[in-house]
């Protein structure tokens, strides 16, 4: 760690996790950062030493969201509860948690994950990041500057000088999860090499008749899965990329539960007005 100076430490390459890299920005135009960062730093023991994260338990950033990344090994879990679909050209993997641009189904108003439901290692990890060069040896474990807390329960980077376990907890996430994303990004290029996605869009009727226009993503096409060649089915098969699919499809089932929650927080809105 950087513990030359207590200025606020200079950023180090980019956020490394493909899922969580910048997104692309005009000439001239510094990167936006990751989803749910504002300012990631890498992370100093001076100029973090006093500094307190988020209670475990509170989940109030990703509130306003619908559709936060995934890796592939997360998909058996995540497909009990969340719809998993792939975004943009490089097929990002990731659960849709809602059906309005900044309404996320599963976190109340108090910032609780709702109690049985999957949370995403992208989530779980947060303010942490690693930041680097993907082509980096070794990459050094970042924190989002603006998301220092003052609640309740917060939870301290550093005591009498020393990590606490708030902070290695955090690295190691943050390590499982590129290492999870790095074979994500391995078997996505490949799904899209064989060309079985189609792009889709959804609308749904809310209650009282509103049509919801969800927004496009990319679902894998059944049919050109199933005419894959035995040949790419083994290959995936011992890649361990072949349940991936099974778990996608199934999970697209959840819209419609995604559609009931939907209803269901209108109606509590409407009986407190």
């Amino acid at each position: 760690m950087n513990t030359s100076t207590s200025a606020p430490p200079k950023t180090n390459g980019s956020a490394a996790t493909p899922a969580a890299a910048p997104a692309a920005a005009p000439a001239g135009e510094a990167p936006q950062p990751p989803l749910f960062y504002s300012r990631p730093l890498p992370l100093s023991e001076q100029y973090h030493a006093t500094v307190k994260i988020r209670p475990e338990g509170d989940f109030s950033f990703a509130a306003e969201t619908s559709a936060i990344p995934l890796s592939i090994p997360e998909f058996a879990l995540a497909a009990r509860h969340y719809p998993i679909i792939f975004i943009g050209e490089d097929l990002i993997p990731s659960m849709a948690v809602g059906l309005r641009p900044s309404n996320n189904l599963f976190v109340d108003v108090k910032g609780a994950w709702e109690i049985g439901q999957y949370i995403p290692a992208y989530v779980r990890r947060f303010p942490f990041i690693l930041m680097g060069d993907q082509s980096d040896e070794r990459l050094r474990l970042g924190i989002d500057d603006d998301a220092r807390s003052t609640k309740e329960g917060a939870r301290a980077l550093f005591a009498d000088g020393k990590e606490t376990d708030v902070l290695r907890q955090g690295m190691e996430l943050c390590e499982q999860f590129h290492t999870a994303y790095r074979f994500s990004t391995e078997c996505m290029q490949a799904i899209k090499a064989a060309d079985i996605t189609e792009p889709q869009s959804l609308e749904v009727t809310l209650p009282g008749g509103e049509k919801l226009n969800v927004g496009a993503f990319v679902a894998v096409k059944e049919e050109k899965f199933r005419a894959l060649p035995d040949a790419t089915i083994l290959e995936w098969r011992t890649k361990g990329w072949l349940h991936a699919i099974y778990f996608h499809l199934q999970s697209l089932n959840n819209w419609e539960a995604l559609l009931a929650r939907t209803a269901n927080r209108m109606a509590a809105a409407a009986a407190l007005r």
